[in-house]
C-alpha cells in the first residue's frame, strides 16, 4: 500500500525578505509514496530531475520524464509526480514567488511559463537542457546553501535566460487526451459560468458517464471537484486583490457564500477565514 508523502514535504520554506528558494531532495523506494496532486497559487516551480523513473502529470497531460529533463509549472497548474519503480527519485527544485519577476524587473523571463496553454509545454528535455542550464542550477543551489543570496539571484537570472532560450518539446514527449485538454481549457475559461456536467458533455459530444470516468483518469480529480478546486483558487486570488470573501466567492462562480463555505471546508478541512 502506498504511503502519502508527509505534509511537511509540501511546505515551501522561503526566507523572510526573499522571493525564491531552492532545495535538493532524494527519495528512496519512491514507488511506495503517493505524491499528492497540488498547485502553488503564487509560485513558479522548476524541477531538474537528476534520477528516477517518473511521469509528470499536469492538468490532464502525462509527461514521461528522463534524467536531466527540466519540468516547470506556473501558479494554479495542478500537477504531481508518479514514480513508476523503486528507482531513487532525486531532483533539485527552484521555487520563484510571482513577485520575483516584478521586484527584479525581469518580466520577459515569464514567457516560457505564461505563453502557452494550461498544462502544455511544461518540460525542456535533456537534449535541450544543456550543461549550461544544469550547471547553472547547481550554482544557484551552492550559492543559496552558502547564504550568498545575491550571487544566487544572479545565477537565477542566467538560468531563466537560458531556460527561455531552450525550445519546449511538446511532440511525442507527453501523452495527451485532446478532448479532455479542450474540456480543461473550457472550464478554466468559464469558471464564473454555471458549469454543469450535462451541459459540458453535450457541448463536447461525449457521454457524461464516460466524460466523468475519463476526466478522473486523466486529472486525478472528479469533474465537479476540479471545477470547485479551480473556483477556490480564483476566490483566493480575488481576495488577495482586495475583494471580500463574499464578493470573491460570487465572482468566482459559486452560487452563494454558503456554497463556497461548505466547499472550501470540504476541500481544505478549515474555514475560509484561514485565507486572511
Amino acid at each position: 500500500m502506498k504511503r502519502s508523502v508527509p505534509p511537511e514535504e509540501d511546505i515551501i520554506k522561503i526566507l523572510p525578505g526573499h522571493n525564491y528558494t531552492i532545495v535538493h531532495k532524494i527519495n528512496d523506494a519512491p514507488d511506495r509514496l503517493e505524491f499528492k496532486l497540488h498547485n502553488h497559487d503564487d509560485i513558479y516551480e522548476i524541477v531538474l530531475l537528476h534520477d528516477g523513473d517518473c511521469e509528470f502529470v499536469v492538468e490532464g497531460n502525462t509527461y514521461k520524464v528522463e534524467r536531466r529533463d527540466i519540468i516547470f509549472t506556473r501558479p494554479f497548474e495542478l500537477h504531481h509526480i508518479i514514480c513508476l519503480t523503486d528507482r531513487t527519485y532525486e531532483r533539485t527544485i527552484l521555487y520563484l514567488k510571482a513577485d520575483f519577476f516584478r521586484e527584479h524587473d525581469c518580466g520577459e523571463f515569464l514567457d516560457i511559463f505564461e505563453n502557452r496553454e494550461l498544462g502544455t509545454g511544461n518540460t525542456v528535455c535533456a537534449a535541450l537542457s544543456d550543461n549550461e542550464l544544469q550547471s547553472c542550477m547547481g550554482r544557484i543551489l551552492k550559492y543559496y546553501n552558502k547564504r550568498a543570496y545575491k550571487a544566487a539571484e544572479g545565477a537565477i537570472y542566467e538560468f531563466l535566460y537560458l531556460l527561455n532560450n531552450a525550445k519546449s518539446i511538446e511532440d511525442n514527449h507527453y501523452a495527451k487526451n485532446e478532448r479532455i485538454r479542450d474540456i480543461i481549457v473550457y472550464i478554466n475559461n468559464n469558471l464564473t459560468e454555471n458549469l454543469k456536467i450535462d451541459e459540458i458533455s453535450a457541448k463536447f459530444f461525449i457521454d457524461k458517464y464516460y466524460l466523468c470516468k475519463s476526466f478522473k483518469k486523466n486529472t486525478g480529480y472528479t469533474l465537479n471537484r476540479y471545477i470547485n478546486y479551480k473556483r477556490i483558487l480564483l476566490v483566493q486570488e480575488l481576495h488577495r486583490q482586495g475583494q471580500t470573501l463574499l464578493q470573491a466567492s460570487l465572482n468566482a462562480g459559486f452560487n452563494s457564500y454558503a456554497h463556497f463555505y461548505k466547499t472550501y471546508v470540504k476541500q481544505t478541512g478549515q474555514p475560509p477565514k484561514s485565507m486572511n
